[in-house]
């Protein structure tokens, strides 16, 4: 598929036969996150589409994002998202110097539903890394616990928050492990082939 023709509208959110309890739920939440580590939503407005179309055409990221896009296309994806209720698009920073995009979203309203036992407060979350430097140095770790239990705080009825990193990114599969998740399968998403993984809210110390 082109890439003019690919949107993550058309392979993950899911509109059909949701359960009316995650319908009722609404847009997920934005993590509380502690020092040093800060997030905001991504403003299609505010020149945070041309930072994510930055980081999204280096080489590392690119690699298995595939979403290399100008910034006019990105903000028309964070708006879409935005207007809908499935992902949040998110910004962090640690320090204060912003490292990484995310999209924080509802397993039960997305294609990763589908391949697990998703409950309607199930949690899921992307992340890239976005400048090189910031890479290596465990700080995806460290950010993926800290939004783990961010999101657990957020709402206290979520019991598991799941990542689905390309089976061929090791590096990212080493991450999320470190971070504290656990795979439970390899499954075929459709755009990619995922590698399953899940932080429960019981492996919070």
């Amino acid at each position: 598929m082109s890439a003019e023709a690919w949107s993550p509208e058309s392979f993950r959110e899911q509109l059909d036969d949701l359960d009316p309890v995650v319908l009722a739920l609404g847009a997920p939440p934005v993590p509380e996150l502690g020092e040093p580590w800060r997030v905001r939503i991504a403003d299609p407005e505010a020149g945070d589409a041309g930072l994510i179309a930055d980081w999204m055409a280096q080489p590392h990221v690119d690699l298995f994002w595939e979403q290399a896009w100008p910034a006019e296309r990105w903000a028309a994806v964070l708006r879409r998202q935005l207007a809908g209720a499935c992902t949040r698009p998110l910004i962090a920073a640690r320090d204060g110097v912003d490292l990484a995009y995310l999209e924080v979203y509802r397993t039960p309203r997305d294609v990763v539903g589908r391949h697990y036992p998703a409950a309607p407060h199930d949690l899921g979350v992307h992340v890239a890394v976005g400048p090189l430097p910031a890479t290596g140095r465990g700080l995806g770790r460290e950010l993926m616990r800290a939004v783990a239990a961010g999101l657990f705080a957020a709402d206290p009825r979520c019991e598991r928050v799941l990542a689905d990193p390309d089976v061929r990114h090791d590096r990212a599969r080493r991450m999320f492990a470190a971070a504290g998740f656990d795979p439970i399968a390899e499954v075929d998403l459709g755009h990619k082939s995922a590698a399953l993984m899940a932080y429960p809210r019981k492996g919070l110390s």
